[in-house]
């Protein structure tokens, strides 16, 4: 198992696990049902791979990596010092530390640039994940783009 930083050239297999693991694992998760179809319409494998790397609002600030096995991609995590913005694990994938390796290479890059905390709207399918890893609840659901998000935070000391 390699985890390594983001490159370009990963984005198909990148939008890939994205789509698959959210219809898999997070597809009942709504407000209204054609949240779905919007969310996983922004990194739909019919863009380019240019609109794709825009649809992932890639900055100089963004901390991302990926979990490789045999070359091929099961995982990443994108997000900043201060917040994780997505994390997908390919569902053969699950309960193998995955996930767990993938926010501690976050929260290690948060530290080095001086954040106190991370913060996570996660689907509620994640949040035992996230509990089990130290992460709070800090409100109830939430409607983010008509989808059900549980906001979280991690204390970094």
């Amino acid at each position: 198992m390699l985890f390594r930083k983001f490159r370009k050239e990963d984005i198909r297999q990148i939008a890939k696990i994205r789509n698959d693991v959210f219809s898999k694992y997070n597809r009942k998760e709504y407000f209204k049902k054609d949240a779905i179809e919007w969310y996983l319409n922004l990194t739909s494998l019919d863009k380019s791979d240019e609109e794709l790397l825009e649809a992932f609002y890639i900055s100089d600030k963004t901390i991302f990596y990926v979990a490789e096995d045999n070359k091929k991609i099961i995982g990443y995590i994108k997000g900043n010092k201060n917040k994780i913005g997505n994390l997908f694990v390919l569902g053969s994938s699950h309960k193998k530390g995955i996930g767990k390796k993938l926010v501690e290479l976050l929260e290690k890059e948060a530290r080095k640039q001086n954040s106190k905390e991370i913060r996570i709207r996660s689907s509620i399918y994640a949040v035992p994940f996230y509990q089990r890893i130290g992460y709070k609840k800090t409100t109830g659901i939430r409607n983010l783009n008509n989808l059900k998000v549980q906001p979280m935070k991690k204390l970094l000391i």
